[in-house]
């Protein structure tokens, strides 16, 4: 497949400064806002197998820009370096998203969403062997997700991509999300190295905030 986490050394990162900005993939909206001054670490030592690559998946997404490798430091390769892959198994590479401003859940922005790189047009279970954790919490593997794959289209990638849905994993309306760790775990094969693209938590699709908008108006006319 392709080559793809435990703490060890840690990298340096660079922040990201974004504006207001929503982005809809394949159905599910987010605001890249939420990257606001947010970094990327990663096992960062002389023996870490964490690469990065260069890939056209973020520009047919329009995330360019935002994606977990662009947010880290230390990158090389093509545009510039947007795919972060966790290649060790025995000690295990990992990266961890850091969000500036935490992100708060509410009953409308619920899931975390992943996207990792697949060489495959249907969901490549070897793309699924890692874990995550949330604000340093258990670790929950990535099968604890709705798995799907995404076309981006043209002579972009396809993507595992992986919905996780706090809510069911424990989560509530109120939480602060501060940091999203993503770490390798060894499958019994060669190919366990995900490659990782994409990681934000989804808001609300402009429409279904307008008409939760209106219901609240007309709720509030009701009451008069």
């Amino acid at each position: 497949m392709k080559a793809a986490i435990l703490l060890v050394f840690v990298g340096s990162c660079v922040t990201a400064s974004v504006s207001a900005q929503e982005v809809t993939i394949n159905g599910l909206t987010y605001e890249l806002g939420q990257f606001a001054g947010a970094s990327v670490t990663y096992r960062d030592d002389v023996n870490s197998g964490v690469t990065f690559d260069g890939k056209l998946w973020d520009q047919a997404a329009g995330v360019d820009g935002f994606t977990l490798g662009e947010l880290a430091a230390g990158q090389f390769g093509s545009d510039p370096g947007d795919q972060i892959s966790l290649n060790n198994r025995t000690t295990p590479d990992w990266l961890q998203l850091n969000y500036a401003t935490p992100f708060t859940l509410s009953s409308a922005a619920n899931q975390l969403v992943i996207h990792e790189i697949s060489s495959q047009t249907f969901v490549d279970p070897e793309g699924l062997s890692f874990q995550i954790s949330i604000n340093g919490g258990a670790l929950i593997p990535a099968t604890a997700a709705t798995a799907t794959n995404y076309n981006a289209g043209g002579s972009a990638e396809d993507a595992n991509q992986l919905i996780f849905d706090l809510f069911g994993l424990g989560f509530m309306a109120g939480d602060s999300i501060s940091t999203v760790y993503i770490e390798n775990i060894d499958s019994g094969s060669g190919t366990s190295d995900p490659d990782f693209i994409f990681a934000a938590f989804t808001v609300p699709a402009p429409a279904s905030a307008a008409l939760i908008g209106l219901g609240g108006v007309a709720a509030l006319r009701r009451r008069r």
